[in-house]
């Protein structure tokens, strides 16, 4: 199961000449769907890449940190997990309602989502059932649990780590906090 939304890393590094992607503290991870790939881009290659994206098909997308040295913490941007979040409502696919989930369980552990009680047949069908709390006009939103391979469960946090974070690194530290 984990083979059909395992997120790959695209290595290569930016063609632009200059570009400041790797010594920049902060840069913009982008998810290219359908594909399920991850490339990092420097402030002004993820200005001309939303550029070219179709209006009706938005880049998926959130800051990624560098972590300041010393750190075993994994640095998570929490703002732009949720502007991920949102963005993944947009694209109709297993995989991106899978890790839609996950980012929604993130985020209900870091308090920027909490969960309700459901109020619609939809709702109680549902695993999950969240709210921004300091958006009061948002309509909750059901979630359902991706089907999982309980022997795989360390294999599928690093793919999510791996998608959000450094990887490796950020998946041992973790574990060991």
């Amino acid at each position: 199961m984990t083979e059909d939304w395992k997120i790959q890393r695209d290595r290569k590094a930016c063609d632009r000449p200059g570009c400041p992607l790797p010594t920049s503290k902060s840069w913009f991870a982008v998810l290219d769907w359908p594909a399920c790939v991850r490339r990092d881009l420097c402030d002004a290659c993820f200005q001309d890449h939303e550029r070219r994206c179709a209006s009706e098909a938005p880049p998926i997308f959130w800051r990624a940190l560098r972590k300041s040295t010393g750190s075993k913490e994994p640095v998570l941007d929490l703002n732009s997990l949720r502007v991920l979040f949102d963005r993944l409502a947009s694209v109709d696919d297993d995989r991106a309602r899978a890790l839609r989930y996950f980012c929604a369980l993130l985020l209900l552990r870091k308090r920027v989502l909490r969960m309700v009680p459901p109020r619609t047949a939809e709702q109680e069908r549902a695993d999950l059932v969240v709210v921004d709390p300091k958006l009061k006009e948002m309509a909750p939103v059901a979630l359902v649990a991706p089907a999982i391979d309980l022997g795989n469960l360390g294999g599928l946090k690093d793919d999510l780590l791996a998608a959000i974070g450094e990887g490796g690194d950020a998946a041992k530290s973790d574990a060991e906090g």
